[in-house]
């Protein structure tokens, strides 16, 4: 479970290398067209962003013991479940920018705790500067916020839903939703 929360945390990282995405003004036409026009061309680049990111980690293995037998680097980790990994991540993703404001601001800052609390544990564990006990403890407290932030994480989905559906009325589609831009009209280019 610990490696599971600290992969759960990785879902930061991600947001932070998407939202920053202000770097397309330097390519080609050509390709600048594709990501304004094609949907499925960014959310394909954004699922290829999460696999890279994992696979230069040493890729990630459903399967610990199969994991333990050798290490693991860019060239050599576990391509097909890095992909299903990255598929999951990038869903979670993609659920959690369908929420507004206040709880998107608290999943994410649940999610930067529980990155930055496990990344602590395990400095502090490699060193041998914390007892099992207190080892346990902390991984007690980091299930503690990754079941608050999955349910922060649901509200905030739920509530958005809710949203959409009573501004759009009966034009309100899925497919848009989950897929889709949204479009701000207080939010200029």
């Amino acid at each position: 479970m610990e490696v599971f929360l600290s992969r759960f945390a990785f879902i930061f990282l991600i947001y932070a290398v998407v939202t920053s995405g202000y770097i397309n003004d330097i390519l080609s036409c050509q390709m600048q067209r594709l990501l304004v026009e094609s949907k499925y061309f960014r959310h394909l680049l954004g699922i290829l962003l999460v696999f890279v990111f994992i696979m230069l980690e040493g890729g990630w293995s459903f399967n610990k013991e199969v994991d333990k037998m050798a290490n693991n680097d860019w060239s050599s980790g576990n391509v097909i479940d890095t992909i299903q990994m990255a598929l999951i991540i990038y869903f979670i993703f993609l659920i959690s920018s369908k929420s507004k404001l206040v709880p998107n601001l608290v999943f994410f800052g649940l999610v930067l705790m529980l990155y930055l609390i496990n990344t602590q544990r395990n400095y502090y564990k490699e060193r041998g500067m914390i007892t099992d006990e207190q080892n346990e403890r902390v991984i007690m407290m980091s299930k503690g916020i990754f079941a608050m932030a999955l349910a922060v994480l649901l509200y905030g989905f739920i509530d958005y839903v809710q949203y959409q559906q009573l501004s759009y009325g009966k034009s309100f589609r899925w497919s848009p939703f989950l897929l889709g831009a949204t479009k701000c009209a207080h939010v200029r280019d």
